[in-house]
């Protein structure tokens, strides 16, 4: 059986959500501007350009992408350096290699932001292909990204099972012609969540053989 798993990154192979909105949050302040909860929830899975531009038409702002992400980049590094990956994602990870099954990393992150996280977490060498927000002109929810990454795989968009956390994100799988599993953390909801074709809490719930079964469609 032929499937390939696209990975998104923040949020899902990294629990990063906590130091991008602190980050966003220190930096935001300096314009008058403090994200809570339920606004973050709507600006996850989009690029960072996107929701710039969209706090700049909003608040009548004109923050310039490349000084931003410079300063809220550095205040996320610091506290990413200290991070370790899951256990259970190395875990499954070690299965899918084993099983010979492509991977890839489809993330809203610019380039040099995911390669360096990759880095931090010493995963980098399982995936065959990287494709970010720097990498196709539309970003999540549109399903570019996830279709490049199939592309790369020399992989059909059907046989593609993508790892998400945001509802953006699912959608951007479900318009590429993929299967979805999605995963539950403190900056999502699980009704945000309801399109994916599988909900987790982490990746302990997940095996080869359950996705082989979603792939297959018994989950649908």
């Amino acid at each position: 059986m032929k499937f390939a798993v696209i990975f998104d990154m923040d949020g899902v192979l990294i629990d990063s959500n906590d130091a991008i909105w602190k980050a966003q949050n220190e930096v935001l302040k300096r314009h008058g501007i403090e994200l809570g909860p339920t606004e973050i929830r709507g600006y996850l899975g989009k690029s960072l350009r996107d929701n710039l531009e969209e706090w700049n038409r909003k608040y009548n702002l004109s923050i310039d992408i490349e000084s931003h992400t410079k300063e809220t980049w550095a205040i996320e590094l610091k506290i990413l350096e200290k991070m370790r990956p899951d256990q259970n994602l190395i875990k499954l990870l070690n299965i899918l290699r084993k099983n010979n099954v492509a991977m890839a990393v489809g993330t809203s992150s610019d380039n040099f932001i995911a390669e360096k996280i990759l880095k931090i977490l010493n995963i980098k060498d399982y995936f065959q292909a990287i494709v970010t927000s720097s990498d196709v002109p539309n970003h999540k929810p549109n399903p570019d990204i996830f279709l490049e990454a199939a592309r790369r795989l020399k992989t059909e968009p059907k046989e593609c099972i993508v790892f998400e956390d945001a509802s953006n994100g699912i959608e951007a799988a479900r318009r590429a012609g993929m299967k979805c599993i999605a995963r539950l953390h403190n900056y999502n909801l699980r009704q945000e969540l309801e399109d994916a074709d599988l909900i987790i809490g982490d990746f302990s719930e997940v095996s080869y053989d359950l996705i082989k079964e979603i792939y297959s469609n018994k989950y649908l």
